[in-house]
């Protein structure tokens, strides 16, 4: 599926295509093994501005729809948030891993099904204020257990849910994961009702 990211049709601000400070020179303040954090310095309109940018690999959400409907949630634990969060399973993307391939592996690490549809529903940045990761969403239909390969430290329940019920959560705020309630916007958007997807 195409967007206008793909398709390079970019917003004009004034005469400028990019954004201002976009050939300044990086200087590295942080390299771990998923991110790295990089300063830029330049002028604009005669200010010197400074800006710390996260580079992320990209990422990839599923939403799994089960034969009975249910759509298979996760209940994960996020450190930084200090919470135990509602979403849809995810993964960030290996070094040269194809997005539908990424969300085949997570899907069975995480929710423990294997796919056998891969639905591509969409792509977007989930913090562009100061990162530059992309989240690849896809839909999951043909599913058949596989055993669970959780990653040391993950702390992650499978939580079978209804659509209705998804809406729900997130109209009361138990669903507060963006990433998740942008991909189930797509979902929405793309065909009506869970039936369609599994024809």
């Amino acid at each position: 599926m195409q967007t206008r990211h793909d398709m390079n049709d970019d917003l004009r601000v004034g005469d400028r295509l990019v954004p201002a400070g976009i050939d300044s020179e990086p200087v590295i303040t942080h390299e771990g093994p998923v991110i790295r954090v990089e300063r830029r310095e330049f002028e604009l309109e005669g200010r010197r501005i400074r800006k710390d940018i996260v580079r992320h690999p990209g990422a990839v959400t599923i939403i799994p729809i089960e034969a009975d409907g249910n759509i298979l949630m996760i209940r994960v634990g996020r450190l930084p948030v200090g919470r135990m969060l509602l979403e849809f399973c995810a993964g960030k993307l290996e070094p040269g891993e194809r997005p539908d391939l990424a969300a085949g592996r997570e899907l069975e690490e995480e929710v423990g099904r294997r796919a056998g549809r891969i639905h591509p529903i969409g792509a977007y940045y989930t913090s562009p204020g100061f990162c530059d990761e992309r989240m690849h969403a896809f839909v999951a239909t043909g599913l058949e257990p596989v055993p669970r390969r959780l990653e040391p430290g993950e702390e992650i329940e499978v939580v079978p849910m209804s659509p209705a019920s998804i809406d729900a959560a997130i109209l009361d705020g138990s669903l507060d994961d963006g990433k998740s309630i942008t991909a189930w916007h797509l979902f929405r958007g793309h065909r009506s009702g869970v039936a369609a997807w599994q024809e």
